[in-house]
């Protein structure tokens, strides 16, 4: 599925009438006018695995019994019309992640419907997480396709609470900054619970009948028992008055506890003295470096980092300049220069001192106070081109990532940057093109963070190469919000580093990008200006692409003779430059607008064409779909048993192709076709199943199928009862 015919779920069928919803919907949405005999939808949104994304609970996890108390009392006590909202407030440390993920855990089986996690990350050093992305995820975690959900925050936070109206879920909100991020996540079912974390006393959560749990330093006694839990009781109990002294050096926080009992840990042979000494003398010597858990937290930490190794340090501050919230171990490598195997013993030595967490299968991450910790040391010892450096070494590795998994999605797609080249010819990073766009979609956090980070930065030649790395999981998985975003800034790089072919395809992603949203006028007026840029770049190649976005706009607009005027135009273009796959595309699209406009005969002579050019592309998506509007076209010019043969043969290539749009097209056609040949049961029975297609696909405008539906249904019941009154007696 190579083609950004994807981008546009239905094309209208049979006639140019429309009937737009305004404003755009999403999920299931039915429009009609009358409608003969039943109307049955069955729709599941969710998915068949519950959510389960709760943080692991740490090992050394110790007492808090109060506070899971009030937690329980809050459960119990929960209000009708909404869910339970709890703020778990206090200083960075102190374990409030750890409570909520304990607490959570041993309480899920009032929590049936699953568990949703998001890091808000109210205090790193980057922005803060807007709630429109978290939506996004918490949509997808309920089972919702990515074509879905609504871009606008408004929708995508009224779609949740909908969802979840009868749900009794758990929703884990950490490391909120203020009241405005956690109010659209809030879920609208009382069965629900939410827990908020925050260093800050929220009073817009507790305004809204927030219930305030106090998470403070851990009580003397249980500091010390969680120090003697990860060194070992005979040398705590060796040493007591030395643990007790530690404890409260640590200010009895357990970030601070848990560094420097790994720091302990891993030196059997030290006695507890030891680290008492370092860290009392640390203290004095680093009173100014204050953070917000107090001097005790810091001076732990630089305790802990003067121990590492010279390799193990420069780690330690460079994967700290990682923008997104967490990185695997090739990226891992990639920003500290080492080969795979030595930075995997790194990646351990790092966990093993507590300063880095193991969050998956070579996944790894940075508590925030120890992020900030090794930010403020990379600050200085590293020079500002060696941290810059140390960001573009990732945005260069997540470039390579994104190419590799597009040239397995798309590989007759063409490009601009220079990425292409250098990645191709190499050995292939995926299997199949499933599995390379799974991979990509499970980076989009920190594509869009490295993204970001490297425009900010003014990587603009990086920006808009991931940019175009990142199109086929776009074209194919949607995620719109990221998709606009994304090319909203690939544009302005562009521009800014004057590259006119670079401006071109990023204002052609854009305008498809609107054009999937049925934003016409927005998709028209980036399709014009990249064609205006692609004929200043003299880049006939973005100019033919450029064109076919202004006909399929103009087309969708109903302006016909525009839409075939620059799809004619197109390929000349494609013809002359003999580019076959793009002609192929240009020549169906015009077929398509000829078809809109009423033109039939001539559509069926162009839709042959694209279907011959398609024939000659080793890319089976692009000549299935082009049959298909062939098909459709067949149908109207009295030619519906060619029709129905070119549908069924589609059908074998999109049948477990995953796409819903194209099962849901190739359904219309071949029930079209059916209706046409007097089939009305097979002719019912598909545009049925186009239906539910098109309703999966999250398709807002369903008039043409249920127009062809209801036609088929009021044929049916008339020849059911002509039948009954010629037979009476049945």
């Amino acid at each position: 599925m190579s083609e950004p015919e994807a981008t546009r779920a239905v094309e209208t069928a049979g006639n140019t009438a429309s009937n737009q919803i305004s404003g755009g919907s999403f999920g299931m949405s039915l429009q009609a006018g009358t409608i003969h005999g039943g109307v049955h939808i069955h729709h599941q949104p969710f998915a068949s695995v519950v959510p389960r994304q709760l943080p692991t609970v740490p090992v050394y996890f110790t007492n808090r019994t109060a506070e899971t108390r009030l937690l329980d009392e809050a459960l119990a006590g929960r209000r009708d019309g909404g869910p339970a909202l709890v703020l778990l407030s206090g200083p960075g440390g102190a374990g409030k992640t750890a409570l909520a993920s304990y607490w959570g855990n041993s309480a899920s089986e009032n929590f049936p419907d699953g568990q949703l996690y998001a890091d808000l990350g109210g205090f790193r050093a980057e922005q803060p997480v807007a709630p429109g992305e978290v939506l996004v995820r918490f949509l997808r975690g309920l089972g919702m396709a990515p074509e879905q959900v609504p871009v606008d925050l408004a929708e995508q936070a009224a779609l949740f609470r909908s969802l979840t109206a009868e749900l009794r879920l758990l929703v884990l909100l950490d490391n909120a900054i203020s009241a405005a991020q956690v109010t659209p996540l809030l879920p609208g079912s009382a069965g629900c619970m939410v827990l908020v974390t925050s260093r800050w006393r929220l009073g817009g959560v507790l305004a809204q009948g927030g219930v305030l749990v106090e998470v403070a330093a851990l009580s003397q006694d249980h500091a010390v028992e969680l120090l003697t839990r990860s060194v070992g009781r005979a040398r705590t109990d060796a040493e007591s008055q030395h643990v007790g002294d530690l404890a409260r050096l640590c200010g009895r926080l357990p970030i601070a506890l848990c560094v420097a009992g790994a720091r302990l840990a891993s030196r059997p042979r030290w006695p507890v003295g030891r680290v008492v000494r370092e860290l009392a003398d640390e203290q004095r010597r680093l009173a100014a470096l204050s953070v917000e858990g107090g001097v005790s937290v810091t001076s732990v930490f630089d305790v802990s980092y003067e121990g590492l190794s010279a390799p193990q340090a420069r780690a330690y501050r460079w994967l700290a300049l990682h923008p997104g919230s967490d990185f695997d171990l090739k990226t891992a490598a990639a920003g500290v220069e080492l080969p795979l195997q030595e930075a995997a013993k790194v990646l351990e030595t790092l966990v093993d001192a507590s300063v880095l967490e193991d969050s998956g299968t070579d996944r790894y991450r940075f508590h925030d106070l120890i992020r900030l910790h090794a930010r403020r040391r990379a600050e200085v010892e590293d020079s500002q081109s060696e941290r810059e450096a140390v960001v573009e070494r990732i945005a260069e590795y997540y470039l390579s990532v994104a190419v590799a998994a597009d040239r397995m999605v798309m590989p007759l797609e063409w490009h601009v940057g220079p990425a292409y080249e250098r990645e191709g010819g190499g050995p292939a990073v995926y299997r199949s093109s499933l599995e390379a766009l799974d991979g990509l979609e499970s980076e989009l956090p920190n594509l869009m963070a490295v993204l970001r980070a490297a425009f900010e930065r003014g990587l603009d030649q990086l920006v808009w190469q991931l940019c175009e790395g990142m199109w086929s999981l776009f074209l194919y998985r949607k995620h719109f919000q990221d998709w606009i975003a994304a090319y909203q800034l690939g544009i302005e790089a562009a521009e800014r580093c004057g590259n006119q072919g670079a401006k071109a395809r990023m204002r052609n992603r854009l305008g498809i990008g609107f054009h999937n949203l049925s934003r016409e006028e927005e998709a028209l007026q980036e399709g014009r200006d990249s064609l205006t840029a692609a004929r200043a770049a003299g880049h006939e190649l973005a100019e033919s692409e450029a064109l076919q976005l202004v006909g399929m706009a103009s087309r969708a607009l109903g302006r016909f003779d525009e839409s075939i005027e620059a799809l004619r135009e197109a390929v000349e273009i494609d013809r002359r430059t003999q580019q076959v796959h793009s002609e192929a595309l240009a020549q169906r699209r015009l077929g398509q607008a000829l078809y809109a406009a009423g033109q039939t005969a001539q559509a069926v002579d162009e839709l042959k064409r694209a279907c011959e050019l398609a024939a000659r592309l080793s890319d089976p998506a692009v000549e299935a779909m082009s049959r298909v509007c062939l098909a459709e076209a067949l149908t109207r010019a009295d030619r519906a048993s060619e029709a129905l043969g070119l549908a069924q043969a589609a059908w074998t290539v999109v049948e477990n192709s995953g796409s819903n749009q194209y099962q849901a097209r190739v359904m219309m056609v071949w029930g079209q076709a059916a209706e046409g040949l007097n089939d009305l049961p097979t002719a019912r029975d598909r545009l049925l199943k186009a239906r539910a297609f098109f309703i999966e696909a999250g398709v807002p405008n369903l008039k043409p199928v249920q127009d062809a539906l209801s036609r088929v249904e009021t044929r049916l019941e008339t020849r059911q009862r002509e039948d009954d009154e010629e037979h009476p007696a049945r």
